[in-house]
């Protein structure tokens, strides 16, 4: 069993490294490679370290905010551990193809050296959720409230009906997963064979499930009993995604690409979502084409495709750090360190 496990899970990597390389190659080659070149060529070394810069910054807020989900559950743990834990999610996300992410690696961190592993795991699902929320958010405040002038209402009603269809296919995509999901364990229910594995994890489940639940509940509490902190939590998302955001409009404006602050606003935090769907490694391919076809809703085209690849030299650029972390194995630190650096009271 973990033999053919791992054979599938070799073959899921191969898939999605392929899927990158062919979407990454198909992307360059369609909008012609050496425009973007010329593109690079032209553009202020200068500007795009500022954005890069932006990029940066934003992730050292990205990693105050776990910090401060941490310690609203009296789990410690101290800044220069959990920024390096950081850069090598950054790199396994951006770089691998493996089911081991970024989040999977800060929750494996606090859980194994804390008792409290399902509020430290906790930690990182509220810290992804608030930051899905936030990009949400962004991309709906500045959809609503940006104004981008009045001759423009036209785009915004063509762009709300492209919102409208994306939501209702995910809908549409939900339901169908949850009817197969449904059949599924009717065949398994009424096969006698498999009905009584069904029961026993179900069983199993439901044990789990309770214990669980009274746990997660007990930390959510905690976490609305202390509404500045959350509150703050959420000021720090706004900040460390809108810095990149802004870092990329100033390469925007000195491509010459002639789009309101407004759209970066709204199609680059869409893209992130959209990437995130796993297909590829890091996005590759379906971030850069989301990002295409959504400024080509406001009639803008050139230029875009370099944009969108100055982003994912950003995010390469910013992966090195986490190279060589993993290469050294400082993430990994020694007892001693644990003890100095994670303090988790039962």
């Amino acid at each position: 069993m973990g033999k053919k496990s791992k054979k599938s899970s070799h073959i899921s990597h191969i898939i999605r490294i392929a899927i990158a390389a062919a979407a990454f190659l198909y992307f360059v080659v369609k909008n012609n490679p050496k425009g973007i070149i010329k593109d690079f060529g032209n553009l202020d070394i200068l500007v795009f370290l500022v954005a890069l810069g932006f990029y940066v910054a934003g992730n050292f807020v990205f990693v105050l905010r776990w910090l401060m989900l941490l310690r609203a559950q009296h789990i410690t743990i101290n800044y220069l551990p959990a920024l390096k834990l950081h850069f090598l999610g950054l790199f396994y996300n951006n770089c691998l193809p493996g089911s081991v992410g970024g989040d999977a690696l800060r929750a494996w961190y606090v859980t194994v050296h804390t008792d409290k592993k399902i509020e430290a795991a906790l930690s990182v699902f509220v810290d992804r959720a608030v930051g899905m929320v936030c990009t949400l958010a962004m991309a709906f405040l500045a959809y609503w409230l940006m104004p981008a002038g009045e001759s423009e209402g036209q785009i915004l009603r063509r762009m709300g009906n492209v919102f409208v269809l994306l939501t209702i296919k995910l809908l549409l995509g939900i339901f169908v997963l949850v009817v197969l999901a449904a059949i599924v364990l009717a065949i398994m229910y009424k096969t006698r064979k498999l009905r009584p594995m069904l029961l026993k994890y179900t069983f199993i489940f439901a044990l789990k499930w309770k214990i669980w639940v009274g746990r997660i509940t007990t930390a959510i509490k905690l976490y609305c009993s202390k509404p500045f902190t959350l509150l703050l939590v959420i000021i720090l998302s706004f900040i460390c995604q809108a810095m990149p955001i802004y870092g990329l409009y100033l390469v925007g404006k000195n491509l010459g690409i002639e789009a309101h602050i407004k759209y970066y606003y709204i199609f680059f935090p869409l893209s992130w979502i959209i990437g995130a769907i796993p297909i590829s490694v890091g996005g590759v391919g379906v971030i850069e084409f989301s990002i295409q076809g959504m400024f080509k809703i406001i009639g803008v085209s050139d230029k875009i495709p370099t944009l969108a690849l100055a982003q994912r030299l950003t995010w390469i650029l910013t992966s090195i750090p986490g190279v060589i972390i993993h290469l050294t194995g400082k993430h990994l630190p020694d007892k001693k360190e644990i003890e100095e650096e994670i303090k988790a009271p039962i």
